[in-house]
């Protein structure tokens, strides 16, 4: 089934779409990409569900093929990006979505579920509380003589599981070299600043975790601590993964899949 693009105008801003086309009686999961990137990563998942679930994955504003924010602004807090989401979402006219993020998408999904009404949450290489940037790399991340995506290679490339083929992993690292500073850097000091530990306990849809455990910056460690305060769910799971890492999404899409298709067939 072939995957095509389209846009949507999201608060006056023109925001780049994909899907897999699948029947619109199919349950719909909106995709979130990770920090600096944009919504090719979904692809192989898109292609392993085909028509089994409707897919939509979109690149947020200054990402990819969307437009950033007035006057070439990015969003730089975590409140903005999921209001952003859920405008997104309206727009698509889902109800009742189940929304999947890795990465800054595996936290903001937390802060999602939080605030606004869908049917169950998927976060990959999420938590609630990620103060691991060091505020010197987020200056230098817009900073005329500073290359984020050369900078930012080998900090990547160690994120990466052991396991992962060198055909996925050459996509991650061309996906660094596809980076602007600016929307790095709002999306790093957006993920520094993402601390939503006091209201875990609103998060009561149906959730799963999938951690890849050679993750070296969303340790497996801050997914347990994170699932640790979720006390109110309909039903929690957890998957971790061995061998692979921080962009698992890609890393493995098959056993993301497989650990999703599981989770959905118990949903209501």
């Amino acid at each position: 089934m072939a995957i095509t693009g389209f846009y949507i105008k999201v608060n006056g801003i023109n925001i780049y779409c994909e899907t897999n086309n699948a029947p619109d009686d199919k349950a719909t999961i909106i995709c979130l990409h990770t920090a600096g990137r944009e919504n090719r990563q979904y692809h192989d998942m898109m292609n392993i569900f085909a028509d089994k679930y409707k897919m939509i994955s979109f690149d947020m504003p200054a990402h990819g093929k969307s437009w950033p924010l007035p006057g070439n602004k990015v969003i730089n807090n975590y409140k903005d990006y999921g209001k952003f989401v859920w405008n997104v979402i309206q727009e698509l006219g889902v109800d009742n979505p189940i929304v999947i993020g890795c990465s800054m998408g595996g936290n903001i999904v937390y802060h999602i579920a939080q605030e606004y009404p869908v049917r169950a949450i998927v976060s990959m290489q999420g938590s609630d509380y990620t103060p691991t940037i060091d505020e010197r790399i987020l200056e230098l991340l817009n900073h005329p003589y500073v290359s984020c995506q050369h900078s930012h290679l080998e900090f990547s490339e160690c994120l990466i599981g052991k396991a992962t083929t060198q055909e996925r992993k050459d996509f991650i690292l061309w996906g660094v070299m596809s980076e602007i500073g600016i929307t790095k850097q709002g999306d790093l000091t957006q993920y520094n600043g993402f601390d939503v530990r006091d209201k875990m306990d609103k998060v009561t849809c149906p959730t799963l975790v999938i951690h890849g455990l050679d993750d070296q910056i969303a340790t497996e460690e801050m997914a347990k601590a994170t699932i640790a305060r979720i006390t109110n769910c309909k039903k929690l799971i957890y998957k971790p993964i061995l061998d692979y890492g921080h962009f698992i999404l890609v890393e493995n899409p098959e056993k993301v899949c497989e650990y999703m298709d599981e989770f959905i067939a118990q949903l209501d």
